[in-house]
């Protein structure tokens, strides 16, 4: 996976923690977490159809997380 991770949108942001879309350098859809306290944001990939229902509200991380993830996941 290329190093460069460019942040979209931020869908989440509550202090304690931030869910964001993002790309990576090979154009990639991903969902990041980060968790204060945490050693640093997770990535994971995911598709079209998951990014678009996450901007609507109707998954949630946990969901994607759990099933929906493309076994991609970085740490950054």
């Amino acid at each position: 996976m290329n190093a460069a991770i460019t942040i979209q949108e931020t869908l989440l942001d509550c202090g304690r923690a931030q869910v964001v879309l993002a790309n990576d350098g090979a154009h990639r859809t991903l969902m990041g977490l980060s968790c204060r306290g945490n050693s640093g944001p997770l990535f994971v990939q995911i598709d079209r159809v998951t990014m678009l229902e996450l901007q609507r509200g109707t998954v949630d991380v946990g969901s994607v997380l759990a099933d929906r993830c493309a076994g991609l996941a970085v740490t950054a």
